[in-house]
């Protein structure tokens, strides 16, 4: 069952020094990457729609790949590159860090970058922003009992008041509503085709709930103890394509040469 906790607050770089389980560079409550405060939200205002905001975050923002295999490695430059921090496993961009990348991007015609958990952390702030309800999910796809890797996603309540589950990581857009597969959610396992995205934690910005049930938490620590390597498997890209029927971005470029460098 979904538990309710304190919103927990997740160490980054300057406590732990763990390239790992270290998000961010400063420590950070987890709400915070749901910024519906900060002014570049104001940008996307114009999305007034579920379907407008789904919409938005699959077609505008694109993961970011390096010689076609995932990345996530962040840097940051302080007093003119006399100082650099980074982290090169995985880093977990607020939603305003993600749309700020849409929005320089386009001088270069490109489109913003983000992985599952930032492209799904934008779509969920923006659903909140609108006065639309939705969470937050961290957690993992299964294939029977293979864990084909840690992933970010996000459910959300339509117009009619049935829950559905949002892929972002799809590079075309379903049909909207019907698209999104109803799901229950008081649930924390959601089936598409034969995948399973099961939930560990599930947010939004006053509530945190993690996952328990007969002795076992699927809570935060779970999810953290995922290394990047554990969660960006080709197997689970080319599994969420075929059972969505729909190209997902980190493989819709893969060449042989790049399924060689991925994991399994």
């Amino acid at each position: 069952m979904w538990v309710k906790k304190e919103m927990p607050i997740v160490k980054g770089y300057e406590s732990s020094g763990d390239n790992v389980r270290a998000k961010r560079w400063l420590d950070f409550r987890l709400n915070e990457l749901l910024d519906i405060d900060d002014p570049v939200l104001e940008y996307a205002h114009k999305l007034r729609t579920i379907k407008e905001i789904a919409e938005f975050v699959i077609t505008q923002v694109d993961y970011p790949l390096k010689f076609g295999k995932p990345t996530d490695k962040h840097y940051n430059n302080w007093f003119g590159g006399l100082c650099c921090h980074k982290i090169t496993e995985d880093f977990w961009q607020r939603a305003s860090e993600t749309l700020r990348t849409v929005n320089l991007n386009k001088k270069y015609g490109k489109k913003g970058f983000g992985d599952c958990e930032d492209t799904s952390i934008l779509f969920t702030t923006l659903m909140l922003q609108n006065d639309f309800n939705a969470y937050e999910i961290f957690g993992a796809v299964y294939r029977g009992d293979d864990l084909l890797g840690g992933h970010g996603f996000a459910i959300f309540e339509d117009e009619n008041g049935i829950w559905r589950l949002y892929e972002s990581t799809l590079d075309i857009p379903p049909s909207y509503p019907d698209g999104y597969p109803k799901i229950d959610p008081q649930s924390n396992e959601w089936s598409v085709g034969d995948i399973t995205y099961v939930g560990y934690i599930k947010f939004n910005r006053k509530e945190y709930y993690e996952w328990e049930t007969e002795g076992i938490n699927l809570g935060m620590d779970a999810y953290l103890d995922l290394s990047f390597k554990e969660k960006e498997t080709r197997y689970k890209y080319e599994a969420l394509q075929y059972h969505w029927d729909l190209p997902v971005t980190p493989i819709v470029r893969t060449n042989w040469l790049s399924k060689l460098r991925w994991r399994r």
